[in-house]
């Protein structure tokens, strides 16, 4: 009870300051912004210190490496991206527009400069509006007649920067205030978050809190939250919109439209995220590279992560297919075990090699570790294509084609209505396959639905770009909700987004900085760190040759 007496206070303050907020002037937020990158620069040492025990119990340089990639360096580049569109008033301009066959929109929002096609050299990403839809900029951001609104963030407990950019992206792109509410998996992060943050909670435009159920129910329920942003599971925000119940009383409540809950609801709720590997002539080298490639979005954060490699779409004709999972499997028995230290993982590993007797347990088998485990050919009605596993495992199927067109089409058909999720999927496809089927490869992207697609990387990369948009594809409903509703990231504040789409070389040189035998990932965080904190000449030779030493 104490614990609600203490927030009710906390909403009835921030609650006071809604229009303050909403109606403080431009610069005044760009000052806030850049007393945030200059606190994050000072903590980020500490934050990913901090994930790093709480994860592993010890400070390997490696796992830091990936936890300041994926936690300090993310948040500020957004940091930098919203920067400019408060300093171009919602609007920044914009890289380059063009309309494809279908009158669909599409924004070039990567590489935004001569160092990024120096860092990300061949990469190049879009954001695609929604067809039919009008490119608009900033509306969401305008004032007009609108009214002050306090959102409820619940956060994640598996990446660090996912509460942070939610933050950003309420208070600087929607003009809401916030009242945050940790997971308790990454509560240790509380006392970081507030230092990071301080300026705003001091002015009382944002305030953290920590707890379990019973405090997420108090603030979900309360009369002062206007809206509710959730990064989690699809289970969760069910309850958050219908209440407990079985199966058929929540099916009921769906059709009768009895909500428990009739806050705006915005939610990123996971994905078996696909990996689809287009048939070509690959060399040895390409194939291990690759392989490489999928282990490392497989084993990343122990694979407790919503864009996990989960399932691999293969061409069941493709000649090389055996000797491809083969090398995947090799790089699997090579990656370090991690700490499955998100809860449930046992109990979900444990259902499925209950479902598939056939899985085959590569990984090291260490105490609290669980070890990476591959699938193969799961039929297409199953349970890995409805349940993400979220730990490591990686399942995989095939698909009978006789060509390459009818692969594309089949493999896009195949994950857009049997696979669970909307958020993320990857596609691997050889320069030379991409040419001659320039036209069905086109017809790919467009027809997949997907929040975020990545062509020949892992789809975090779309998520840690922050210029592109994250979130699921636009066909959700709150009877329906699949991998959530909204986006958010968006440095370029572009309106009816439909999906962002990254594309990378076939293959890059030095090791990228996601991949699991990557050597040099410390130093690269903390250079990366500080170059998106200041883009001078100097922290940019410090990147290139912390990259080359990767």
């Amino acid at each position: 009870m104490s614990i609600n007496i203490k927030t009710e206070k906390i909403l009835q303050i921030l609650s006071q300051n809604k229009q303050k907020w909403l109606h403080l002037s431009l610069q005044h937020k760009i000052n806030y912004l850049e007393q945030i990158q200059d606190n994050l620069l000072l903590n980020a040492k500490q934050w990913a210190e901090n994930c790093c025990k709480a994860k592993e119990g010890n400070l390997d340089s490696n796992t830091i490496g990936q936890e300041l990639l994926a936690g300090p360096v993310i948040v500020m580049r957004q940091i930098k991206f919203y920067l400019t569109a408060l300093k171009y008033n919602g609007k920044p301009p914009l890289l380059k527009v063009k309309t494809n066959d279908n009158e669909q929109i599409s924004v070039k929002v990567m590489p935004e400069n001569f160092q990024e096609k120096i860092l990300w050299k061949g990469f190049s990403a879009d954001v695609w509006l929604e067809k039919n839809k009008p490119l608009l900029q900033g509306e969401s951001f305008k004032k007009g007649n609108k009214l002050g609104e306090l959102s409820l963030i619940l956060g994640a407990g598996n990446v660090s920067s996912i509460a942070p950019l939610d933050i950003l992206y309420k208070l600087f792109f929607e003009g809401n205030i916030c009242i945050v509410k940790l997971n308790p998996v990454n509560d240790y992060l509380y006392e970081i978050f507030n230092k990071v943050f301080s300026s705003l909670i001091r002015d009382e435009f944002l305030a953290f809190t920590k707890g379990g159920e019973e405090l997420g129910e108090f603030l979900c329920n309360h009369s002062l939250v206007d809206n509710i942003h959730i990064t989690g599971s699809h289970i969760t925000h069910d309850k958050i919109v219908w209440g407990n119940g079985s199966f058929e009383e929540i099916q009921k409540k769906k059709l009768s439209q009895q909500f428990k809950c009739n806050k705006k609801i915005t939610s990123e709720l996971g994905c078996v995220t696909p990996f689809i590997i287009v048939p070509g002539v690959w060399s040895d080298e390409e194939l291990i590279y690759h392989a490489k490639q999928i282990a490392s979005a497989v084993t990343n954060n122990a694979s407790f992560n919503c864009n996990a490699a989960k399932l691999l779409v293969t061409c069941q004709g493709w000649q090389q297919r055996d000797l491809f999972l083969k090398y995947l499997k090799n790089e699997l028995t090579i990656a370090r075990a991690r700490k499955a230290y998100y809860p449930g993982a046992w109990q979900r590993y444990s259902s499925f090699l209950k479902h598939y007797p056939q899985a085959e347990i590569i990984g090291e088998n260490k105490p609290n570790c669980i070890p990476w485990t591959f699938i193969p050919n799961i039929s297409n009605h199953d349970f890995a294509l409805n349940h993400e596993a979220f730990c490591g495992v990686l399942c995989e199927t095939f698909i009978s084609a006789k060509n390459i067109p009818e692969f594309l089409q089949k493999s896009v058909d195949f994950c857009n209505e049997k696979v669970w999720g909307t958020l993320s999927c990857s596609l691997v496809i050889d320069p030379l396959t991409e040419k001659i089927f320039k036209t069905e490869f086109s017809l790919a992207l467009q027809n997949l639905q997907y929040g975020a697609i990545a062509v020949n990387c892992w789809s975090a990369l779309v998520y840690a770009l922050c210029s592109t948009t994250w979130g699921a594809f636009p066909n959700s409903s709150l009877e329906n909700i699949k991998s959530g509703i909204g986006v958010v990231h968006n440095g370029y504040f572009l309106e009816n987004v439909e999906k962002s789409v990254i594309k990378a070389p076939f293959k890059i040189t030095p090791t990228p900085p996601w991949f699991h035998d990557n050597k040099n990932t410390e130093k690269i965080g903390y250079a990366l760190l500080d170059y998106e904190y200041s883009e001078n000449f100097w922290n940019f030779s410090k990147l290139i040759l912390a990259a080359f030493k990767g």
